[in-house]
């Protein structure tokens, strides 16, 4: 699978850096153009239905994913956003997913597409490659216990692969982005334990935006603030520091609440001024994952007892 992956990521990736070069120069009609022709070329009713909704939401010209778009041409670097959109779009999703379905479909064994471990973890080094072998390109690596900059040496070892790396803000140093600036398939996760947008977060957020590298707030919510996660001043503050922003949930959500917020997330991916693109770690993770296959699983290598900051009980 490695040769074969090889030469169709390349030239995906190629595809990706023309795609980004056209929207930049043509706008709106060459981002509507890109969308319609993966529409008509997707295959399978989990391709159709994503660039089905892609087309709604691109209907109206006043549509927040346009400027969402060129926002992040604007900050992020053009090797970053093609290849975490190839190794995470191409590489996880469509080709390593199906894949793998494949082979699950046939010995009805479960399998996953995207994977949580430690960071720094001296066995991801064997880890990430034979998961690699077998089609699953997607890792989330907790570095809130320690040095985001660990990931640097597996990141640049696999470079068709792709890792979120969960920080503490203050953790994300100038040395800690410099380390990790050669990386171009790390997304940093800043991780707010409460939906309060502290300044260690702003600072780190403005720190990624000036090295212009990929990154997501990554917000935890309790019970009691799943009202106020949802209300416009709060996605707003958001808006000014994060173009991206994933939610998770707390573990004393109960299961109102939890669809209250999914309700709320998907909603708001089709208004037309949300001025932030929503993810919902658990409620994306499980819909990928039943879409995929009723054998794909949220993958973990993690040691016993330990604790990950995000929920992977779902």
């Amino acid at each position: 699978m490695a040769v074969e992956y090889s030469s169709t990521r390349s030239f995906t990736l190629t595809l990706a850096h023309r795609a980004v070069r056209d929207i930049r120069r043509g706008g709106f009609r060459q981002l509507r153009n890109y969308v319609d022709m993966c529409a008509t070329l997707a295959k399978n009713p989990q391709q159709k239905d994503f660039f089905a909704c892609a087309q709604a939401a691109l209907q109206r010209t006043d549509s927040c994913y346009y400027s969402m778009i060129h926002n992040l041409l604007d900050s992020v670097d053009d090797d970053r956003i093609c290849t975490v959109g190839v190794n995470l779009g191409f590489g996880g999703l469509i080709y390593g997913a199906s894949k793998m379905k494949v082979q699950a479909d046939a010995d009805h064994t479960p399998f996953s597409w995207v994977q949580v471990a430690v960071c720094g973890d001296a066995a991801l080094a064997e880890l990430v490659p034979a998961a690699a072998q077998k089609g699953s390109y997607v890792w989330v690596l907790d570095a809130t216990r320690g040095n985001p900059a660990d990931a640097v040496s597996l990141a640049l070892a696999n470079p068709e692969s792709v890792f979120g790396i969960l920080a503490e803000p203050e953790t994300l140093t100038n040395a800690c982005l410099e380390a990790l600036l050669p990386c171009m398939n790390i997304v940093v996760l800043p991780l707010l334990h409460t939906p309060e947008l502290t300044p260690e977060a702003c600072l780190a957020a403005r720190a990624l935006k000036k090295h212009r590298m990929m990154y997501m707030l990554t917000v935890l919510a309790a019970q009691d603030e799943i009202d106020s996660i949802l209300h416009p001043d709060w996605v707003e503050s958001i808006a000014q520091e994060s173009l991206f922003c994933m939610l998770a949930r707390h573990g004393d959500v109960t299961p109102e609440a939890s669809q209250q917020l999914r309700s709320g997330i998907v909603a708001g991916r089709l208004e037309t001024g949300l001025p932030v693109l929503m993810l919902d770690w658990e409620g994306d993770t499980s819909y990928l994952n039943r879409h995929i296959s009723e054998y794909a699983v949220l993958g973990k290598h993690l040691p016993a007892g330990y604790t990950f900051p995000l929920n992977i009980d779902f």
